[in-house]
């Protein structure tokens, strides 16, 4: 599995912007092959960081997504209102 944490740290007044362009991307992305999970979240502390997390298959399906026309809309979109963006890869293939 090929899992993600991206953490969003909006410009103030930007979180509904975004927000209301988020369910288009989801809905394109959660329709790909080989998406496990695609979710967002606003913070409880800051509301002007979202907090999105994907699971795939593996990586070519993230590799497969990232040259999708709706990721690249969305990742464009949400940029300019961007203040910082940490992209955190996380291995779930560890054995206990």
């Amino acid at each position: 599995m090929y899992k993600f944490i991206i953490t969003i740290d909006l410009k103030p007044g930007t979180r509904d912007k975004v927000l209301a362009a988020a369910p288009e991307a989801q809905a394109a992305t959660r329709a790909e092959p080989g998406c496990i999970a695609y979710d967002f979240y606003t913070c409880t502390d800051d509301p002007d960081r979202l907090v999105f997390v994907e699971s795939w298959v593996d990586r070519a399906a993230h590799d497969f997504h990232m040259e999708q026309e709706h990721t690249k809309r969305f990742i464009a979109f949400h940029e300019q209102f961007n203040r910082a963006l940490t992209f955190e890869t996380i291995n779930a293939d560890v054995p206990e």
